[in-house]
């Protein structure tokens, strides 16, 4: 059975995960800012009666914020909501190697942003499959603390 994987966009970057690390996808959740953090955390949220922190997912990645839809991930790989401009749907078509190509480089070696080389090709469309346990796992993504800049 292949793998299926979510198409989305975020910050004008075409990106791709695995099905199974989305439990939910929801459309303008009501966010609460948090003082005092960075300005690509969006704050909390409430879904299915627990808290959701919410990661503005394009601008983390350094591109212009991203809204309309919240990724909810799966407790499995860890508690958050990662929001995205648009949502695709899913995508049974297999992976493909690309190579990283220049402006990709930059998103993956800065610590924003954990691209692969796989992707999703569909309609001449390349959605660069995005690593979720290592963004999660990323220093860049957990210190959410506002820095004097």
């Amino acid at each position: 059975m292949a793998i299926r994987h979510l198409l989305f966009e975020a910050g004008g970057l075409a990106l791709a995960a695995p099905a199974e690390l989305i439990s939910s996808v929801h459309e303008q959740l009501r966010v609460q800012p948090v003082s005092g953090t960075q300005r690509w955390f969006r704050g909390l949220a409430v879904a299915h009666g627990k808290l959701l922190p919410v990661t503005d997912l394009g601008a983390f990645s350094g591109r212009r914020s991203s809204t309309g839809h919240t990724l909810e991930l799966t407790e499995s790989i860890g508690k958050g909501g990662l929001q995205v401009d648009t949502v695709f749907g899913l995508s049974a078509t297999p992976l493909s190697e690309v190579p990283l190509d220049q402006e990709d480089a930059v998103f993956s070696s800065d610590g924003n942003l954990a691209l692969t080389t796989q992707a999703v090709v569909q309609q001449d469309r390349v959605h660069r499959l995005l690593d979720i346990a290592a963004l999660l796992q990323s220093p860049v993504f957990l210190n959410i603390a506002e820095t004097d800049n």
